[in-house]
């Protein structure tokens, strides 16, 4: 009979000791994904405001080339698309959480959206860049005008060594970083699917 009720004492420490695991995943989970979603948010204040100062340069600054004015339009579309893309990014995982009682949608939903992220940190990025390439060409037409050509190439190598390392080496960085937060979140699901299962 001793044996019996230590056992059935064992059980119910057992479970409770299940339940509160469950309640620490659940926010730890909580806690990772806002995170993330404060990131996310971060980036789409510091793009707007960006895009602000540029506007205001475009609309203030009399430029005497009409590439300039093409590149300002060129940069003004592309952070606007970036901005876009992070309000979308944050809404979708800020209004997840209902997700949470169904592990394993919300698995498959993190996964669809690590690779939407990653094509969006690749091959967008890739198009992004291209046309900030194209942008700052257009606008070394003008800066020919008035600086000296010893300044100018300078402005051209260190552009492009600043778009290299971004592109090589800071992305990757990025990438690699934000792979590894989805990755954790969704292995914190994988968890909390098991205490389901269980």
């Amino acid at each position: 009979m001793k044996d019996f009720n230590e056992l059935k004492q064992l059980w119910h420490v057992q479970q409770e000791h299940d339940g509160v695991s469950y309640n620490a995943i659940r926010n730890t989970i909580k806690q990772t994904k806002n995170k993330y979603t404060a990131k996310l948010l971060s980036h789409v204040i510091s793009v707007a405001v960006i895009v602000l100062i540029t506007f205001y340069i475009f609309i203030t600054i009399p430029f005497y080339t009409w590439t300039t004015q093409l590149s300002m339009l060129i940069v003004l579309i592309c952070l606007v698309y970036y901005m876009l893309i992070q309000i979308k990014d944050y809404r979708a995982i800020h209004n997840s959480e209902n997700l949470l009682n169904k592990p394993e949608v919300y698995i498959s939903y993190l996964q669809a959206y690590k690779k939407h992220r990653y094509k969006l940190n690749t091959q967008n990025y890739t198009v992004y860049t291209v046309c900030l390439s194209v942008a700052f060409a257009l606008y070394l037409i003008e800066m020919s005008f008035y600086v000296s050509r010893m300044t100018l190439i300078i402005f051209v190598v260190a552009t492009v060594i600043w778009f290299l390392i971004c592109y090589f080496v800071l992305m990757k960085v990025y990438i690699r970083k934000e792979s590894e937060k989805l990755q954790e979140l969704i292995n914190k699901l994988k968890d909390l699917k098991d205490q389901f299962v269980e």
